[in-house]
């Protein structure tokens, strides 16, 4: 079974690869604000499990079509916007409601040397939230996990500032800024007791 998802989930990310080069030639500047944005994720974002189609702006699909469950994988888009003229934010988050796993998706599309192209894309181990988003810079929090970490709770907060680069024409990180939940009821099993 195991080896079955292994090779399923290589044959979607392989078929993911080869559509985005194929599709994305073909995709005009001035449909960037157009396009839909299932579309635009299916071309530049994280491909879903099995090579599922991601069709609309919420959404839960199937992920055996032999034993089809109406909810596998829950998806959502919570932010499609554009952050400038040419350049169009979106975040996506996945949830795997039959089993474990999510992830939030952070692409920024622009225009680079005639088409349109992902300026930033980063994937995040459960959900990551925008605090703000402009031409010139975005912020990202979210939650991680430290390696002696339960599953259940996170110790670091993190905020990732990213910045627009004219030489790269493209978003860099400036900084990481990150923080124990030092409020939390929680206690942290990685600090050390004090002797």
């Amino acid at each position: 079974m195991v080896r079955h998802l292994v090779f399923t989930i290589s044959v979607a990310i392989l078929f993911g690869v080869r559509t985005v080069s194929a599709s994305a030639k073909d995709l005009p500047c001035s449909g960037l604000r157009k396009v839909k944005a299932a579309h635009l994720i299916k071309l530049f974002g994280t491909p879903l499990p099995n090579d599922m189609a991601f069709s609309h702006g919420l959404g839960c699909y199937t992920e055996d079509e032999e034993f089809p469950n109406p909810c596998d994988w829950k998806v959502a888009v919570s932010e499609d916007r554009n952050i400038s003229e040419d350049r169009r934010l979106i975040v996506v988050d996945t949830e795997h409601m039959t089993g474990q796993g999510a992830q939030g998706d952070v692409l920024v599309l622009g225009r680079r040397d005639g088409k349109i192209t992902a300026l930033l894309h980063q994937t995040f181990n459960r959900s990551v939230a925008l605090e703000e988003a402009s031409a010139d810079k975005l912020v990202l929090k979210f939650s991680r996990w430290e390696s002696c970490d339960p599953v259940c709770c996170p110790s670091t907060e993190v905020r990732e500032v990213y910045v627009w680069s004219k030489d790269g024409q493209d978003y860099v990180l400036d900084r990481e800024i990150a923080k124990s939940f030092a409020q939390s009821i929680v206690v942290n099993p990685c600090r050390k007791k004090s002797q």
